[in-house]
């Protein structure tokens, strides 16, 4: 009735970012939820209502299968918005700490403190261009 397979790889990978190793799982099932016309033949010499427990199996197993599948897109889902509003507020506070260092400046200048304003303001920009740089970094690395 029902055929599975299972093959696992291990490849190990070598960059110039970094060593690494590669999984890979692929597992095959056979979709047949009912057996063969053969193996249903001689069934029923046993058990004459077998066909009938037999389709009542099937349908059970094909409505388990769509709320599998359907739970399993529920929780990509779900880690897609997690992952987008972790975005949306590292963005805030970071959008939040350069307004504030850059305020900060400016009240450096405005008291006559034009190096230490410029510095700090120069510092400001330059965390910020890292910070956004980092993220793009990270966001390539991801998917390359």
């Amino acid at each position: 009735m029902a055929k599975q397979t299972l093959s696992k790889k291990n490849t190990q990978i070598n960059h110039p970012n970094g060593r690494g190793i590669q999984q890979e799982q692929t597992e095959v099932f056979d979709d047949n939820l009912l057996p063969e016309a053969s193996e249903i033949k001689a069934l029923s010499t046993i058990d004459p209502n077998i066909l009938e427990w037999l389709k009542i199996r099937a349908e059970k197993e094909q409505e388990f299968r769509h709320q599998a599948h359907n739970k399993r897109n529920e929780i990509v889902d779900r880690n897609v918005r997690g992952e987008v509003s972790i975005n949306k507020l590292g963005l805030t506070y970071a959008f939040l700490i350069i307004i504030a260092g850059m305020g900060f400046s400016t009240f450096l200048i405005y008291l006559e403190h034009l190096i230490s304003g410029t510095i700090f303001s120069g510092l400001t920009i330059t965390y910020a261009a890292a910070l956004f740089l980092n993220k793009r970094k990270t966001e390539e690395a991801k998917q390359g």
